[in-house]
């Protein structure tokens, strides 16, 4: 393509998120978890990865590179819906730590295999080697970031 050489890495970035979320968008409208939002998604998938550890709202933002006040809406809104709990810890009552319910187990299934096939589509052009080199240049360039 022509100017091709000319594109910014952000323009890339972009449209790689476009087609992402409009795959996920694609692959979950299918499900019956849809009255979750593909954020209730993910951090349900992050919950499930961290399990065994104590997860805090400052956590989730952190992770996902979202504000206090957007985390807390959201984790309200995950409580009502049945995903998740929160309860308060031994050393500071103020601090919640939050935990999967069994619907949230369940959607984190969901997750794992929308997920996978993201994945797939996204790397079937790919080498190993190239997935692996894709990945580490992401890495590089997040941290650089924060």
């Amino acid at each position: 393509m022509q100017g091709e050489s000319n594109t910014d890495v952000n323009f890339y970035i972009k449209k790689l998120d476009n087609h992402a979320v409009r795959l996920a968008h694609y692959l979950y409208s299918r499900k019956a978890f849809d009255e979750c939002s593909l954020m209730n998604l993910w951090v349900t998938d992050f919950l499930y990865n961290h399990r065994g550890e104590d997860v805090f709202q400052k956590d989730i933002e952190a992770e996902f590179f979202i504000t206090r006040a957007t985390a807390s809406k959201m984790l309200t809104l995950m409580e009502r819906k049945q995903l998740i709990r929160r309860t308060s810890v031994e050393q500071d009552g103020r601090c919640k730590k939050i935990e999967l319910e069994p619907r949230g187990v369940q959607l984190h299934e969901l997750c794992l295999s929308i997920r996978e096939e993201v994945e797939h589509r996204f790397t079937a052009a790919l080498t190993e080697q190239e997935t692996a080199q894709f990945k580490a240049l992401c890495r590089k360039m997040l941290q650089s970031l924060e």
